[in-house]
């Protein structure tokens, strides 16, 4: 694959400017996606919101790059209601600041586009609760999953649904940015933790609605095997295997081929059947050998592996060093440096704008005020209503979730979405568990798309995809890297087919990368960038139950190419977007870079009658009390009493049947043309006046004949 060339920064959203004001950590890094996209982000901070939790208790990680206004919101309530009349976006967290919130309103006007970052959203019943990302873990469903079959279910350390939801917040607020720029008005972001939660359980939730009831699988996979953490003799290597072919390969590299055809082992659902001695037999292979030559043989053999990487020595990672994703920039609040990550964004036009430094508190307040004197006419128009991507047309070559999940949420935002399949059919669609002859996994993941069978490796397959590109504005992939370059079809071939052509390219290590020809799954890649290291359990590396990895690699991508498409509509020329989900990874682990020698101790979790219950941090009630003698229910009530948050692990069927995943539409029932009713995820982005439309179920991959060349418009 072509790799970007180009070093200077990236200034996508160069036009557009932010003030900053929610103390979740979702907003922080929100403002910082948008000022690594080349935004102008004004980051308001008091006196004491240093000694805070959420972003404040990590305050230097979240300033950087970003321009410090200290203000007293009584004293400043002038400046800063006019900095918000002078900025194009407003980010909030109203549960967690709700006096702030009162504070600045006045600022707020027609035509503003403010996201506000809770827990639950605006509406529901959960609606303002100020929890925590721990609990809102327990109570979506995603704590539930992670955690070892014969243990409890564990809590992330790493904060994951704040990170998903700022992401998609990002995302959001550019789809909005696109609305205004086209009918005028502005809009209302209702992010809300709990429906990315609820959105993060796509590998989960099949089972469910195909009758099972999900359990925690500890480092293995929901639906596919061998996929798991095996002990070398020298340490842990992760493995993947999703389909056919690699247990194959595996078999051959373990010198028992026998295995691939034993009816036992020979299919997927053979394997989950005999899950326990599948593991067992790659474990007596993988502990005859140390990490490094397991590794090796696997690889030649084209196996997903890699080795569990410690959080600490990220920087000797020779991908993340080639990456340039950890980074030490002065602070001056400290007097010395901190260490905060790389820039996301890597594209032909520039790499993202990344601070050279931390901000000291209030250095922008002269800005800030020059700023807000400039009289703005804020009257505006209503909240644009019209989807913003319609007309515009996205080609997918994806398979599982990163390039799928990207494209299915551009679906929801109004763009017609074409998904590529092999004319075998995409491997997901074999999974279980099955609604008719489909996997539901697979239609869950591909809702609102038409999908055509092109074999690209034919000259008519060629012909046809090239005519597509021609008319498409986004091409999405998640494949190999290199592999649509052996095609015909690098970043030089397909800039020359459609000079205005968005490509985006989602890798497990990123096109330019030290791994070159290395498969990648989730799993892999949470062992490699020290995510399994972060979440480790009585010092067991634990990866997330959710694919963590696979969808914010997804929504990562996402936002960079609805930032790419807004400055297309500027300089008239498309872009290539190299995001690798290690990347990702380790920018989702920063938060816990400062503490790292002494982490911050989990949430409590408290075995009831009938569950468990999470509660907060700083619970000091849980102690000397028959917690297992007491419901979830009872024992939440009484730390209510004592003063404590705390809140129930809920099960998947019991978030699915939660008033608040009702009230928020997050799961919802679509009739299929097969005659089927399919489960599809609601939309985690909430708007106040598009509504993203989630679209109907996937059908067959069709084929490329007259009638469908007259439906795409495309040259016979």
């Amino acid at each position: 694959m072509t790799k970007p060339s180009s070093d200077t920064p990236s200034a996508y959203l160069g036009d557009i400017s932010v003030v900053e004001f929610g103390g979740r950590i979702s907003a922080g890094l929100c403002g910082s996606l948008l000022a690594e996209a080349g935004a102008k982000v004004f980051f308001v901070e008091g006196k004491d919101d240093s000694n805070g939790s959420g972003k404040w208790a990590n305050r230097a990680l979240y300033a950087a790059g970003k321009q410090s206004v200290m203000a007293d919101r009584d004293a400043d309530a002038d400046m800063l209601a006019g900095l918000i009349r002078a900025c194009d976006i407003v980010l909030l967290s109203s549960d967690v600041d709700p006096a702030l919130n009162n504070a600045i309103s006045a600022g707020f006007g027609a035509g503003k586009i403010i996201c506000d970052f809770t827990a639950f959203g605006q509406s529901g019943p959960l609606s303002g609760q100020p929890y925590d990302d721990a609990m809102i873990q327990a109570l979506c469903g995603v704590a539930h999953t992670t955690g070892f079959e014969d243990g409890p279910p564990v809590t992330l350390q790493v904060p994951l649904l704040e990170y998903s939801t700022g992401t998609y917040g990002a995302a959001a607020i550019v789809a909005a940015l696109a609305a205004r720029d086209q009918t005028g008005g502005g809009q209302h972001i209702d992010m809300a933790l709990y429906d990315s939660g609820v959105n993060s359980l796509a590998t989960f939730l099949p089972a469910h609605f195909g009758g099972k009831a999900p359990m925690r699988v500890g480092n293995q996979h929901a639906m596919c095997a061998p996929w798991n953490a095996f002990q070398a003799s020298d340490g842990w290597v992760l493995l993947c295997s999703a389909s056919n072919p690699p247990w194959q390969r595996l078999c051959d590299v373990m010198g028992q081929p026998e295995l691939a055809t034993d009816p036992k082992f020979s299919e997927l659902t053979g394997r989950m059947d005999n899950r326990d001695e599948v593991n067992q037999i790659v474990q007596d292979w993988v502990g005859q050998h140390s990490v490094a030559q397991s590794t090796e043989l696997l690889m030649a053999a084209n196996v997903a592996c890699g080795p569990i990487l410690r959080m600490e020595d990220g920087d000797r990672d020779p991908n993340l060093k080639l990456r340039g994703m950890i980074r030490e920039i002065p602070d001056p609040a400290s007097g010395g440096t901190t260490r905060v990550p790389g820039t996301l964004l890597r594209a032909e036009s520039g790499r993202g704008q990344t601070g050279d430094h931390v901000p000291q508190r209030g250095e922008a307040n002269d800005a800030a005020r020059k700023m807000a004197a400039v009289v703005t006419d804020d009257a505006g128009q209503g909240d644009a209503s019209e989807l913003p991507l319609k007309g515009l047309r996205v080609l997918e070559i994806g398979q599982y979730t990163t390039a799928p999940l990207s494209s299915r949420h551009l679906a929801t935002l109004g763009a017609e979405v074409v998904k590529i399949e092999p004319p075998e059919g995409d491997a997901a669609r074999s999974w279980l568990p099955h609604n008719g002859d489909l996997s539901i996994f697979f239609v869950m993941s591909n809702a609102g798309k038409t999908s055509l069978a092109i074999d690209l490796k034919s000259d008519e397959g060629k012909a046809i995809f090239t005519d597509l590109l021609a008319s498409a504005d986004i091409l999405l992939e998640n494949l190999k890297p290199g592999s649509l370059d052996r095609l015909g079809f690098g970043w030089p071939q397909l800039s020359e087919i459609n000079p205005r052509l968005i490509y985006c390219a989602i890798s497990g290590f990123g096109a330019a990368s030290a791994y070159q020809e290395r498969p990648a799954f989730d799993t892999v890649v949470q062992a490699m960038a020290g995510l399994m290291h972060a979440n480790s359990f009585e010092g067991t590396p634990l990866k997330s139950g959710v694919s963590a990895c696979d969808f914010m690699g997804g929504e990562v991508g996402l936002y960079f190419v609805l930032a790419a498409l807004r400055n297309r509509e500027r300089t008239g020329k498309g872009d290539f977007i190299d995001v690798s989900m290690q990347d990702v990874a380790v920018w989702m682990t920063a938060s816990l870079w400062k503490d790292a020698e002494a982490p911050l101790p989990r949430n409590p979790m408290l075995e009831c009658a009938d569950g468990y219950v999470c509660t907060a941090r700083d619970c000091t009630s849980s102690a000397n009390r028959n917690w297992r003698g007491m419901t979830r229910d009872a024992a939440v009530e009484q730390l209510a009493k004592d003063g404590c948050l705390a809140a129930p692990v809920r099960t998947l069927a019991e978030m699915v049947d939660h008033p608040q995943t009702h009230a928020r539409d997050l799961v919802q029932w679509h009739d299929g043309a097969d005659g089927l009713k399919w489960p599809l995820l609601g939309s985690p982005m909430a708007f106040s006046g598009l509504k993203p439309d989630v679209g109907d179920p996937i059908g067959q991959p069709q084929q490329v004949d007259a009638a469908m060349r007259a439906r795409l418009g495309i040259n016979d």
